[in-house]
């Protein structure tokens, strides 16, 4: 109970919940112009590209509210409840995008889980390597992408992950490997300090 409280789930979390499905009700497929370096040209991204930071920044937020040196000392796994809470928001985040897909019919809705995946993971890793300086990267991973991950029109390179189509297999593996790689580091690496 006291993890919760420390971690301020109980209020941060169902606001970015609620945030999070406002927001992918509002975009659904809906674009954003932004530049595209690699086609020199204004490519519209979806803007459902950039709702999981909204779940992104709410786990980041409860992550870093800790209390340091009892959580330290202390014997509890307190790493493992933080991974375990990573999970239970990425495992949010497919039903409300197939509810969301099916009531809409968005085909952008349907990436939302792994997506969410992915920047969860990129999260954790950057969290743990960077400590509390890292907040901003998993805003600037979509950005990149946009800027940076497109062959051609709608032709997104595989590193992008967050461009690919909902079934895309080697999209859903790189989140799935980002969010084991992020939760490995942030239980096992050594806190950083903020």
């Amino acid at each position: 109970m006291w993890w919760l409280k420390a971690r301020r789930v109980h209020t941060h979390l169902p606001a970015g919940l609620l945030l999070f499905v406002l927001l992918a009700a509002m975009v659904q497929d809906g674009p954003v112009p932004l530049p595209s370096i690699s086609l020199g040209t204004s490519e519209g991204a979806q803007a459902m590209l950039f709702v999981p930071l909204a779940l992104t920044a709410v786990l980041f937020n409860c992550l870093g509210s800790r209390l340091g040196p009892a959580e330290d000392s202390g014997v509890r796994p307190v790493r493992v409840y933080d991974a375990l809470l990573a999970l239970g928001v990425v495992a949010l985040a497919g039903p409300i995008g197939s509810a969301l897909a099916e009531v809409t019919g968005s085909r952008a809705a349907r990436t939302l889980d792994r997506n969410t995946a992915f920047l969860a993971g990129l999260t954790l890793l950057c969290g743990a390597l960077f400590g509390s300086s890292a907040v901003l990267m998993p805003a600037v991973w979509p950005l990149l992408v946009v800027m940076f991950g497109l062959r051609g029109p709608g032709d997104p390179y595989p590193w992008t992950v967050l461009l690919e189509p909902a079934h895309t297999w080697y999209a859903t593996t790189g989140a799935v490997l980002m969010l084991a790689v992020g939760i490995g580091f942030h239980i096992f690496c050594p806190r950083r300090p903020a």
